[in-house]
């Protein structure tokens, strides 16, 4: 049945309480860019047949037409909240070009939705209608959903008592387990078995996680793998996966990383730091030493099982009952969520990671003796230091009591190791200092981890004075770009949310690295402060 299409006479479309024109639709206005603009706006950008899609809409809405539209904007997606004539809401999800591996992203989102409904009880969008295929009446990729119920915590958090805090975030500690308890039979992407080529590689799931055979774990999909909007393997042969293992696994991050050297160096960084092409592959190799063993190890241990995790779970993304705040009635945005060890997916949730001085197990936090001498605003900050500590001491110990598994996989499993696998696969756009900081510290501890043979690795005095100059120089650079990043607001691209000015933000970046270079040492030194800014003036 072809369902009558909504006319724009009829049709309202607005973003943030503003009418704006249908055209104004595929544009990226959710705020502006420091860094390449117009490069980060063309990245964001999506076109798309809009009454095809309201007809999608229509079509799974009992055939009542799209009265309004609101757009909404992400870092990779574009959402519509579409307001139906019979008054259902409808979200509908459009990924922007620097999304993901095209097709994979959008099959994956869309089996995770599914699947996360189906096989679970953990309360997410309910999936209407989707299609991975770019060529299809819509003339883009698209989901198509249930609006979530209630409303976002971060409306009513600060409203809610310290028991109804407690509630919430221990019910979260319980959805949590659910996902943890699953244990995949590969790491990669999830996926309905007909939704990706034939050519793809891929692992079925056992009947008891998947009665219907309707699931596999595929390729990965995340943006990771792409440059840009290209899949970094479009030149070069690259396991996307699915990996069976956790050395297979490991065999490919690295492999991704080394893949990237042909790029061109993404961020503004020292030599000495970012390192030539062969300096990586060089680095790889000694990475891959350690490998066989490390994984080996790991695996015998239960956090390293394959785990379908949301690793994005701040206060947008949580929507709670308006009626009982404390009650989780759906989690939003699983976009790029993946398959990958319980290691790497455990970690606070946004919004209950802890101030700097928290300290993990049985030590309960507490206002500092002499707070009674504080003025008026330092007794407010370390009352709300106190509240997010005291909130992440909940979870921390609701976790213990709810999701040992995990409670060990973060807590508990050896840093150094996590370290190892977080950055074998981001030399090229992170820097050598990371993962060389992460072998050295790996070797000191070898005997510790409970290997009984001598460390693969030796490293030479001249390499290890090479090392620590790296080392002091990277912890120096980052310290600029996150200085830059929190005076002006911002992100890696230099963002500045819509209601910013951004002109004025341009005059302060510009003022920001003035004054720095004003007090550097030297002109080699407010030289070397230019390169690296992060941000062009």
């Amino acid at each position: 049945m072809t369902w009558p299409l909504r006319t724009a006479r009829r049709m309202s479309i607005s973003c943030r309480g503003a009418e704006i024109s249908k055209e104004d639709l595929f544009d990226y206005t959710n705020g502006r860019f420091l860094n390449d603009e117009e490069t980060q706006l063309s990245k964001r950008r999506v076109e798309f047949d809009l009454s095809n899609l309201c007809n999608q809409a229509a079509s799974v809405a009992n055939g009542s037409p799209v009265r309004k539209i609101e757009k909404m904007e992400g870092g990779f997606s574009k959402a519509l909240l579409m307001t139906m004539e019979n008054g259902r809401e409808l979200v509908a999800k459009l990924p922007y070009p620097n999304a993901g591996r095209a097709m994979y992203s959008t099959a994956s989102e869309a089996a995770v939705l599914q699947y996360v409904a189906t096989q679970t009880q953990v309360p997410a969008p309910r999936l209407l209608a989707w299609s991975a295929n770019a060529a299809n009446p819509v003339r883009a990729e698209y989901i198509i959903m249930e609006k979530a119920p209630g409303v976002q915590l971060f409306t009513v958090w600060d409203d809610l008592s310290a028991s109804d805090r407690l509630k919430l975030i221990k019910s979260l500690t319980k959805l949590e387990h659910q996902l943890a308890t699953i244990q995949f039979p590969a790491y990669g992407h999830l996926y309905f078995r007909q939704s990706i080529p034939e050519s793809s590689k891929r692992v079925l799931l056992d009947s008891s996680l998947d009665p219907k055979g309707q699931f596999c774990v595929g390729p990965a999909c995340d943006p990771a793998w792409t440059n840009g909007t290209a899949p970094v393997d479009l030149d070069f042969t690259l396991d996307m996966g699915p990996w069976p293992n956790l050395h297979q696994f490991g065999l490919a991050l690295a492999k991704r990383s080394t893949t990237r050297t042909r790029l061109p160096v993404c961020r503004n960084m020292a030599s000495i730091l970012q390192g030539t092409a062969e300096d990586h592959l060089a680095l790889r190799d000694m990475a891959m030493k350690l490998l066989p063993k490390l994984a080996e190890l790991v695996s015998m241990e239960q956090s390293a099982r394959p785990t379908l995790w949301h690793t994005d779970l701040h206060m947008g993304n949580i929507f709670v009952s308006e009626q009982d705040p404390s009650q989780i009635v759906s989690l939003i945005d699983w976009q790029h969520t993946s398959i990958s060890p319980l290691f790497l997916q455990a970690r606070w949730p946004v919004f209950l990671s802890p101030p700097d001085d928290y300290s993990l197990g049985l030590t309960h936090p507490k206002l500092s003796s002499d707070f009674e001498t504080f003025d008026p605003h330092d007794k407010q900050v370390a009352l709300f230091e106190k509240q997010r500590a005291d909130a992440s001491k909940a979870y921390e110990i609701a976790t213990y009591l709810n999701n040992r598994d995990t409670y060990v996989a973060l807590w508990k499993f050896d840093e150094p190791v996590r370290e190892y696998f977080k950055r074998v696969g981001h030399t090229w756009d992170d820097g050598m200092a990371p993962l060389e900081m992460c072998l050295v510290k790996i070797r000191e501890i070898w005997g510790q981890l409970g290997f009984s043979d001598p460390c693969p690795l030796d490293f030479p005095t001249r390499e290890m004075e090479v090392f620590n100059q790296r080392s002091i120089r990277y912890k120096q650079w980052c310290g600029i770009q996150d200085f830059a990043k929190k005076y002006l607001d911002t992100d890696d691209d230099g963002w500045i949310a819509p209601q910013m000015d951004y002109d004025e933000k341009r005059l302060q970046n510009k003022a920001l690295l003035q004054l720095l270079t004003e007090r550097a040492q030297s002109g080699q030194e407010a030289e070397e402060m230019r390169r690296i800014w992060p941000f062009p003036t």
